[in-house]
């Protein structure tokens, strides 16, 4: 089972305005990882705030740092019922969306402001996972 997914956001306005406004999670709690801490586990001897995100059992660690990491095919697949809303407000809000056409339910890439991309399918009751 997996606990948390750790990802750098650039700008902490995204916070709010895309893992909040968009993606519908909450700050559940925020804390500082020290600068020798970070050092210690990531090689960046940097203070860094983490804003801690959850929807339903999912959880996030936002990393909130001005370095920019480069990314190749890294994504996050969420599931929501009603999906749509999701990929309708991101576009709204100006992000980055691709739609994938699918037989029943669209497939949506969405991309916040530091570019980690997230898959949104629809949440099929009825449908097997595997």
């Amino acid at each position: 089972m997996i606990h948390h997914i750790a990802l750098t956001v650039n700008e902490s306005a995204e916070v709010k305005n895309f893992y909040e406004n968009v993606l519908l999670f909450n700050v559940h709690h925020q804390f500082k990882l020290t600068s020798d801490l970070s050092n210690n586990i990531f090689g960046l001897p940097t203070e860094t705030e983490v804003a801690v995100m959850r929807h339903h059992d999912m959880e996030f660690e936002l990393f909130l740092s001005a370095q920019h990491e480069t990314k190749a095919f890294s994504h996050v697949c969420l599931t929501y019922w009603k999906s749509e809303r999701i990929y309708n407000k991101a576009k709204r809000a100006g992000y980055k969306t691709v739609v994938k056409p699918r037989n029943e339910h669209d497939t949506y890439f969405i991309w916040d402001r530091s570019g980690n991309l997230f898959e949104i399918k629809e949440l099929v009751e009825d449908e097997e996972w595997f």
